[in-house]
């Protein structure tokens, strides 16, 4: 099946589970990694409608007289209810999560600075911040499962927000250099006081990377 598009641009979303300064597993234990985003969006918001529209078109235009049956799925579909999501920021809202292989334009407010530093990223798209953005709906057709995807395109930074707790990942530069104090400990024989040395990082609660 030839794949058609539809760009839609998303104006004054909330932003969720960024991965944009680097890639992330798509799928909590999947090896696959992307660049993505989720916009959390009004419903009353005017790209809502947009999105829906081009999801018909896009539906009836690939599956033909299936497209009513494909429709009637909405996990197979990008725009979602936020109602569904016990998650911060979400409740009375739909979200369309999106990704890419390929790293997104990322833009300041100002259109003309190109965000390209990992910390200025990280520092300009924290989760519950607002952002526009540019997405790719696509239908596809794998192994008989059938839907409406999003692909990501860019991303801009429009405001600032309240930071959704636990939302997005501290990037490298948010810690402090502990090389030479882990190195003092060793030497000392003993680890620092109050280490933990029972944690396990496969213990950790990383479900709040994936949208």
């Amino acid at each position: 099946m030839a794949r058609k598009t539809e760009r839609v641009f998303i104006r004054n979303a909330r932003l969720s589970f960024p991965a944009l300064a680097e890639k992330c597993p798509v799928m909590k234990g999947d090896a696959k990694e992307k660049f993505m985003a989720t916009f959390i969006l009004d419903r009353d918001n005017p790209c809502v409608l947009q999105i829906h529209e081009a999801t018909v078109r896009l539906a009836t235009a690939a599956f033909g007289d299936k497209a009513k049956q494909v429709m009637a799925n909405t996990d197979k579909l990008p725009l979602k209810n936020g109602d569904r999501r016990e998650l911060e920021g979400y409740a009375g809202k739909v979200y369309i999560k999106a990704t890419s292989d390929y790293r997104p334009d990322l833009v300041d407010a100002n259109p003309k600075h190109i965000l390209t530093d990992p910390k200025e990223i990280a520092d300009k798209f924290q989760a519950g911040y607002r952002v526009n953005g540019f997405i790719d709906l696509f239908a596809y057709d794998f192994n008989g499962m059938k839907g409406i995807s999003a692909s990501l395109v860019s991303v801009q930074f429009a405001g600032y927000d309240e930071v959704f707790t636990g939302g997005s990942k501290p990037s490298a530069s948010a810690y402090p250099d502990c090389s030479e104090q882990v190195a003092q400990s060793s030497d000392m024989g003993s680890a620092p006081r109050g280490a933990d040395l029972s944690f396990n990082p496969e213990d950790f609660d990383s479900a709040y990377l994936y949208g």
